[in-house]
């Protein structure tokens, strides 16, 4: 998961590695040993390694595109997680190429101004960095309108190239 989360530092991949190789106290005593996971070099073509970085915006674009179009998947919630290294707030997620589509789909019949209508007209109670979206001041606005055509053009290119997402919540 760290060589493709984190393609330009093997760090926390190495990291990770010599955690996963550790013989514990047990398997020392009795002799067992384990045979040490060796590093694996994996090759990504640019167009794979697409990164999308919300920041803190996730969850107010998530509510405001729920409003928008209410029978878009959740892109957010992902389909799955991948494994059980925790990679900031849990595991990776992953949302599959064909979900992608969908949510992309969706996200080009939302308009700026419709979000812009559903960030006015919301309770974001509960919802991450509510006192930013409550404010509804120019600073709210370029934020959700920014990091909304981000994520327009993500999935806009992972549908395009049939490709699947993994989230990392940090």
């Amino acid at each position: 998961m760290w060589r493709v989360l984190e393609a330009d530092d093997d760090s926390a991949y190495l990291q990770q590695l010599a955690e996963d190789n550790k013989t514990s106290l047990l398997q020392r005593l009795i002799g067992k040993k384990k045979a040490p996971a060796v590093p694996k070099s994996l090759a990504f073509s640019e167009a794979e390694l697409k990164v999308l970085d919300l920041d803190k915006s996730w969850d107010g674009l998530r509510h405001c595109v729920k409003l928008c179009a209410p029978d878009a998947p959740d892109f957010f919630e992902g389909e799955g997680q991948i494994g059980a290294i925790e990679v900031g707030y849990g595991p990776a997620l992953f949302t599959e190429s064909h979900t992608l589509v969908r949510y992309s789909q969706a996200l080009e019949g939302v308009s700026e101004e419709a979000l812009l209508e559903k960030l006015r007209a919301s309770d974001f109670e509960g919802i991450y960095l509510d006192g930013l979206w409550k404010r509804q001041d120019d600073d709210a606005r370029s934020y959700l309108l920014e990091n909304f055509r981000d994520l327009r053009a993500f999935t806009a290119h992972c549908a395009s190239h049939g490709q699947a997402a993994i989230l990392q919540y940090t």
